[in-house]
């Protein structure tokens, strides 16, 4: 492999772990609209997928219905930060990488407001030299075009970055934009790893640490 010289991250999953807080928050909404809830957490891992509003279809939701469970997901969804953790090798890696002058970005499909919050209270915002949230692009993944924005305002190469993510549709994003893929292999991931190694992943982590030998 070619020198990495910059690294592009998910976030939900692989810098933090939101996963109860969104499969809580997504169950507020549907059952206020009264729609079966998803019963567990790892029921939730085995049907979540992206863009979200093909998860929703995919889970019974009239079409007419997606944009107000959306905004009552929305709603819900601050009520339930608290459950949510930083991963804890995050900073540590992340500090390491900038220490190597490694370009650091992210592209996720959080909503913008709630990314900067939690990319705050975690103390992570410092490390990156951009950063895409849902709003700042027309498309989500498994669309290329959260990360190409992000190697935009990186000015980064493709060839020479990595995309970090723990779901299928980030290996497809990131085979589109034709970067390295990295597929997170953890507790946390929202996805079991089998599902990303469908795509033929360059490369698979257990913990961000392992970063640090790929580039």
């Amino acid at each position: 492999m070619r020198k990495i010289e910059a690294l592009i991250f998910d976030v939900s999953g692989v810098l933090i772990d939101d996963l109860a807080t969104v499969w809580t928050a997504n169950n507020d909404a549907y059952s206020f609209f009264g729609y079966k809830t998803i019963s567990s957490i790892e029921e939730f891992k085995t049907r979540f997928r992206l863009p979200v509003a093909k998860f929703h279809r995919s889970n019974g939701i009239a079409e007419e219905m997606i944009d107000m469970v959306e905004t009552k997901y929305r709603e819900r969804y601050p009520l339930h930060q608290h459950l949510i953790r930083v991963f804890p090798e995050a900073r540590g890696t992340l500090s390491e990488l900038k220490s190597r002058d490694v370009k650091l970005g992210i592209a996720s499909n959080i909503p913008k407001d709630f990314l900067a919050e939690h990319l705050h209270r975690f103390e992570l915002s410092a490390y990156f030299g951009a950063i895409t949230a849902q709003e700042d692009c027309d498309e989500q993944k498994p669309s290329p075009k959260p990360i190409l924005t992000t190697l935009s305002k990186l000015n980064a190469k493709p060839g020479r970055t990595a995309y970090i993510g723990d779901m299928e549709e980030d290996m497809i994003a990131g085979k589109k934009a034709e970067v390295h893929t990295v597929a997170v292999d953890r507790e946390g991931a929202y996805q079991p790893i089998s599902r990303l190694k469908r795509h033929d992943p360059d490369h698979v982590i257990k913990v961000l640490d392992d970063l640090l030998q790929i580039i």
